[in-house]
């Protein structure tokens, strides 16, 4: 029996222990040897961690929860380190297996030891070991104390000296765990049962305590689930770490062992059959606290638990916990099918906690292993996860109730792969589409999730669903759309006609009032076969920034499909009379002919949507030729026709009308902006060049004007974009002052006759002008050039017509547009040509109006103008006839003394004959009688300062066989009369106007002074 004072009867364990050293000196080395490790500082960071596990054990042992206190203290008077456990006391097995050093006091059915190999952790920091229990006699306890086990190995080698000379040659290296003694005054903290103290042995040990205790974290917890708390001590400072379950995602699993399976494994491990597996995630709903617990001390990151941290590397980002076997430093796991079995079963747990955190909320495929294992065994939990994982169901479907493995999921790669709203807008048509969170990417690819790029989605979406549905994509790509027009290039697009085309580029995005349109006339989609237009449920903006063009009614027309589906209808209509009516159901009904064709049907409510939209659109000039009936039946061009009770169907007689129920259904706009002509209509021809037009005309008469342009600006000049008043050949007769007074009242027409034409580049010269197209047809209709309405008699305009009826309400630019004169100097380069063609080939004229011809064909020489009358005005012996322009000669006033000449004054010879391409008098001197040489009479000279100073004084003069008065030439002046000198100096000193000055000056030479004065105004 053990002594009150030796509860533990620790007498008997030294005693044997010595007995047995003193029987086999080498047996003590044996066991100096093994303790040696420890004491060596081999296990010492394995402290805390075998004096935590020895505290799960006395919990398991109690089969209550356990709690643990591991408190250290440092001073000048020495550190300690104290872990203080609930559960079962020690016991004097426990005693003797710790003196043992070989042998747990556990057995079968355990999954951990206690008390075993493990405690000689402690050697490594400490000489001095107590451990005190509660026991029903009161606290108890042994003492492991290097000192003492030295004094009594010093004592037994007296004995037996080779004993003595084994334990000198150890240096103090004694196996102090193998001599128990009992406390002299064990203590325990309240609340505690069993208490471990470690005096420390050096500043060395105190930085591995601390360290240590410092790694105390929830995984501690986790992997010793005996334990429910811990409080961790450090001079005073403390924290308590507990409910770790709360903050942990964790997955268990326990089982039974084969046989088989221990096959290789120590005796007393083989009486262990139980297995357990524990994997645990950090929940991301941890409290701040938690947190600094969880960072304080990390668990050993990054190695696996058996159940405490071995130096077994785990990459795996969660927490294992496995009772895998461990070799005999219990920091490796022992190789073997035990080992590849749990591995086994770990990686199915590993998908199951993967699977948890998915159903938690939590961020599953961060479990995804990635990059190189660490080791054999990290290699192995790899393998076994990632095939786990790749099967499990961890990914939730977008916009489904289900989640999917890997296998059956695909993901959108890029900035849109975020995005919830594009996500959530293409699942419905993207089978298994999942979200893979932002960095978790190459997760998704280890594990077997097909990554698909933007533009590898879109051309795999099916062409079909209703249009609304596409219109929730387009809203949800709309921001990315112009970041990624390539990719979204092949986006299916579901047209109003029920077809759908891949890709936005070039389709016609309706406008809202085009949509509304579109959805109460479905039928006209199907009019205009080919025509792309968005279905209106499917149009959004982001078609635009795709390439789609915006279209109003309008821009549809505008499409060639649309002019290809008219044209197509128009082959089709027959002729003859029918008698259109309105239907009972709003379409157009023809006895003779059937309805309208749908494709000119919907073109006119496309025109009437458009000006209700916007009355100033312009519809496409193509629309002219749109086929419509008239009143008779007979199918036009709708710019042949005339709407009914309009202005143009008083004043375009040559226009059939529209059928009355034609302009019935539709608002008379529409019909206009069509081409049926109610009112004026101006035609704008675009890239107008003077030179022979082709086949087809803008307006009537087109290809004269060109050839008109070209004689006027030079062949080939450019004169840009022009404008024309249309149906000018249409006109009635007795209609034209009212044609003519809308024309000038008329915004556009008004500045389609006005504005003249010049050429923008090439040409003759850059200031040369023409008349415009309007202005040109209608100077030729009425007969222009006429004298101006309200000239009255300032009109000195020989040869000119009067003005056509009518025609005295319009303004004076209107008339001058319309070749209305009052002058011959108003007269332009065009208008010449018409006026000469009028002049008569032979008469008289009176000497005012020949007056007024001279003087205007002399103003009109020079300006390039190329005249070629047949018969012209000439003076002869003092009257003005008409004689053929072969026969005409012009000269300057003196030739009438010859003969038949056009005069015009000398410096103006030669131009006015090349404008009428006639002959020009030349420089001929006179043939002379009794000529004497005179001194110029002082009273002409001061009237006339240019004049000759001396003057030939003849009897006779003749030139080119006719008798003259007087003559000049080269300067120089022939008289036979005072008349005929005054003549000759005027002209000799080209100042032919003051001749009758110069006459009076020389009949009466003492009024010098007054008709000098009456030079003053000239």
């Amino acid at each position: 029996m053990p002594a009150a004072s030796d509860p533990f009867d620790t007498t008997a364990l030294r005693d044997a222990a010595v007995a047995t050293w003193l029987r086999d000196p080498s047996r003590l080395r044996q066991d100096a040897n093994l303790e040696e490790d420890h004491a060596r500082g081999y296990y010492r960071d394995r402290v805390v961690v075998e004096l935590t596990q020895n505290a799960a054990d006395a919990a398991v042992a109690a089969d209550a929860p356990g709690r643990l206190l591991l408190r250290l203290t440092t001073g000048d008077a020495g550190s300690r380190l104290l872990a203080a456990n609930t559960g079962a006391p020690l016991t004097a097995d426990g005693v003797a297996a710790l003196a043992s050093m070989r042998a747990s006091a556990k057995r079968a059915g355990a999954t951990v030891g206690r008390f075993g190999v493990g405690f000689a952790a402690v050697r490594s920091v400490s000489d001095e070991i107590a451990i005190a229990t509660r026991t029903p006699d009161g606290v108890a306890g042994v003492t492991f104390s290097l000192g003492r086990t030295r004094a009594v190995l010093d004592r037994a080698g007296a004995e037996l000296p080779a004993l003595g000379e084994e334990v000198a040659r150890r240096h103090g290296d004694l196996p102090a765990l193998r001599l128990p003694f009992p406390a002299s005054r064990p203590w325990v903290p309240d609340g505690y049962v069993t208490a471990v103290t470690l005096e420390l042995r050096g500043p060395e040990e105190v930085a591995a305590a601390r360290a240590a205790l410092a790694e105390v974290s929830d995984a501690t917890l986790l992997a010793l689930p005996a334990l429910t708390a811990i409080v961790v001590e450090v001079d005073g400072a403390a924290r308590t770490i507990a409910d770790a379950a709360g903050r942990w995602l964790t997955v268990r699993a326990t089982g039974t062992l084969e046989a088989a399976l221990l096959a290789d494994r120590p005796v007393e491990e083989r009486e262990r059959s139980g297995w357990s597996l524990t994997w645990a995630l950090p929940r991301r709903s941890r409290t701040d606290a938690a947190r600094i617990v969880e960072d304080a001390a990390a668990a050993h990151p990054g190695v696996v638990h058996a159940p405490t941290p071995t130096d077994e590397p785990c990459t795996l980002p969660a927490l294992l916990v496995a009772s895998l076997p461990l070799d005999p430093t219990r920091r490796h796991v022992a190789a073997g099918p035990l080992t590849d079995a749990l591995v086994a079963r770990a990686g199915e747990l590993y998908a199951e906690l993967a699977e948890a955190a998915a159903e938690a909320g939590e961020d599953a495929l961060a479990l995804v292993p990635t990059g190189l294992p660490a080791g054999q065994l990290d290699a192995a939990l790899h393998g076994v996860a990632l095939a786990a994982l790749r099967a499990a169901p961890l990914l939730p479907e977008v916009g489904g109730g289900q989640r999917l493995s890997a296998r059956a999921a695909q993901a959108l790669a890029g900035p849109l792969g975020q995005d919830a709203a594009v996500l959530d807008a293409l699942a419905p048509m993207v089978g298994g589409l999942v979200h893979v969170p932002p960095g978790r990417h190459g997760q998704a690819r280890v594990l077997g999730v097909a990554l698909r790029d933007l533009a590898d989605v879109v051309d795999a979406l099916p062409a079909a669903g209703p249009p609304e549905r596409w219109r929730e994509v387009y809203g949800a790509l709309g921001p990315h759309a112009a970041a990624h027009r390539e990719a979204l290039a092949g986006l299916p697009v579901p047209l109003a006609d029920g077809r759908t085309v891949r890709g936005a580029r070039g389709v016609l995005l309706p406008t809202a009032d085009l949509a509304r349109f579109w959805a109460e006339h479905p039928a006209a989609a199907a009019a205009f076969p080919g025509l792309r237009v968005v279905h209106p449920g499917a149009a959004h903006p982001a078609l635009h920034t795709l390439g789609a063009v915006e279209a109003d009614a309008a821009t549809v027309l505008a499409e060639e499909a649309v002019r290809a589906a008219v044209e197509a209808a128009g082959g089709d209509l027959p002729g003859g009379d029918a008698d259109l009516a309105p239907a009972t159901d709003g379409g157009l009904v023809s006895a003779a002919d059937g309805d309208l064709p749908p494709a000119i049907v919907a073109v006119l409510d496309l025109a009437q949507q458009s000006v209700r939209a916007r009355p100033d659109t312009a519809l496409p000039d193509w629309l002219a030729d749109l086929p419509l009936p008239g009143d008779a039946g007979a199918w036009c061009p709708a710019a042949e026709l005339v709407l009914p009770g309009s202005w143009a169907a008083g004043v375009l007689d040559a226009l059939d009308r529209l059928a009355p129920a034609v302009a019935a259904r539709w608002d008379a706009a529409a019909l206009r902006a069509v081409g049926v002509r109610a009112d004026l209509v101006v035609t704008l021809v675009p890239d107008v060049v003077a030179e022979p037009a082709g086949a087809e005309e803008p307006v009537e008469g087109w290809a004269d004007y060109l050839v008109h342009l070209a004689a006027v600006l030079g062949p080939g000049a450019y004169v840009g974009d022009l404008p024309a008043v249309a149906d000018l050949d249409a006109v009635a007769d007795d209609a034209w002052p009212a044609l003519l007074a809308r024309l000038a009242e008329d915004r556009d027409a008004r500045a389609a006759l006005l504005t003249e034409v010049r050429a923008v580049s090439g040409g003759r010269a850059p200031g040369l002008r023409a008349p415009s197209y309007t202005a040109w047809w209608l100077r030729e209709e009425l007969g222009a050039p006429f004298v101006h309405p309200r000239a009255g008699a300032r009109a000195r305009v020989p040869f000119l017509p009067d003005a056509p009826a009518g025609l005295d309400r319009l303004d004076d630019a209107v008339l001058a547009a319309l070749g209305a004169v009052g002058d011959l100097d108003e007269l332009e380069g065009p208008a010449w040509e018409a006026y000469v063609a009028a002049w008569p080939a032979r008469g008289t004229v009176p000497m005012p109006d020949a007056l007024a011809l001279w003087h205007g064909l002399a103003r009109a020489a020079g300006s390039g103008l190329e005249l070629a009358p047949e018969a012209v005005p000439v003076l002869d012996g003092g009257t003005a006839r008409m004689v053929p322009a072969d026969d005409a000669l012009v000269g300057p006033p003196m030739w009438a003394q010859v003969g038949p000449v056009l005069p015009v004054p000398a410096a103006r010879v030669g131009p006015v004959a090349d404008l009428l391409d006639l002959d020009a008098a030349g420089e001929v001197a006179p043939m002379t009688a009794g000529a004497v040489l005179q001194p110029t009479p002082p009273a002409a000279l001061a009237v006339l300062p240019g004049a000759p100073t001396e003057w030939w004084e003849c009897e006779e003069l003749h030139v080119e066989g006719a008798d003259v008065e007087w003559w000049a030439a080269d300067g120089a002046a022939w008289a036979t009369t005072t008349a005929g000198l005054a003549r000759a100096l005027a002209h000799a000193a080209e100042a032919w106007p003051a001749r009758h000055v110069v006459e009076a000056a020389l009949a009466e030479p003492d009024r010098v002074d007054a008709l000098l004065a009456e030079l003053a105004g000239g």
